[in-house]
């Protein structure tokens, strides 16, 4: 499957790098250690002086998910639910209590186990709900350390250039020195956007689409829970949770998260 991450970064990146050599003007003008440096480490302080020592922990794990999506197949977690919905209907729901050991997320593990000392449905759907907006907005701090990002590059980019052009103010008598010193100054700039828009932006509106599908998915499996809990029929349960797979566009995330 192709990574569309990687393969976007590639088809700017490239189409970018095609368009100097076009315009008949060298590659190594772009390379410019000075200006990264500037870029990056202003960007990397600025975001750490944002955020939280935990939301910069948990923006850098996310970035793993543009290698590996965090949800299986939607389908998968609905039969999944289902499952446990026929097996508590025919034979009690105290049957589910050999799954709790297998069950990898604590979250959910929580859940069925409350399904499976009776608790109050309404109970078990609040305490989950608590739990998932919880971590739903962790999640989204955690995005926005990478949008600030998006909004600090191009001004420390701006910056350099002005590093840049003092340089070349202090070597106004040669005139070609001039010429390549202003070439140089506006790297750090070109820095600044590139990353920006071509990194820094894209990455945290797909790991935002990340946040809404993990949400959307433990809403889900939180109706399936309940439903369990007040012994619903599986089908009933299988109908209900399949409507969130054919409304996934129109959904509106948790208000408390938003």
């Amino acid at each position: 499957m192709v990574n569309m991450t990687w393969l976007g970064l590639g088809v700017a990146f490239v189409a970018i790098l095609c368009g100097q050599v076009l315009e008949g003007t060298s590659l190594a003008l772009l390379v410019q250690p000075t200006a990264l440096l500037i870029v990056g480490g202003g960007t990397l302080g600025a975001m750490l002086v944002q955020s939280s020592a935990a939301d910069f922990r948990t923006a850098l794990a996310m970035l793993r998910w543009l290698r590996e999506p965090p949800l299986a197949g939607k389908d998968h977690q609905v039969r999944e639910i289902v499952g446990w919905a026929r097996l508590a209907y025919k034979e009690g729901a105290l049957k589910l209590d050999g799954l709790c050991t297998s069950i990898q997320d604590p979250w959910l593990r929580n859940g069925v186990e409350m399904v499976v000392d009776r608790f109050d449905p309404e109970y078990i759907r609040q305490t989950l709900l608590m739990e998932l907006r919880l971590r739903d907005a962790q999640m989204r701090r955690a995005v926005k350390v990478w949008e600030s990002a998006a909004g600090y590059a191009p001004t420390i980019g701006i910056l350099g250039s002005v590093l840049g052009l003092l340089r070349v103010m202090s070597t106004m008598q040669d005139a070609a020195a001039v010429g390549s010193g202003l070439a140089v100054a506006f790297v750090a700039t070109f820095y600044g956007l590139s990353l920006a828009n071509l990194v820094f932006l894209p990455v945290a509106h797909k790991l935002k689409v990340h946040v809404f599908e993990q949400t959307l998915r433990d809403e889900m499996r939180v109706e399936g829970l309940v439903m369990i809990a007040e012994h619903r029929q599986p089908w009933l349960v299988e109908k209900t949770l399949a409507s969130f797979g054919a409304v996934t566009s129109n959904v509106v995330p948790l208000k408390a998260a938003a």
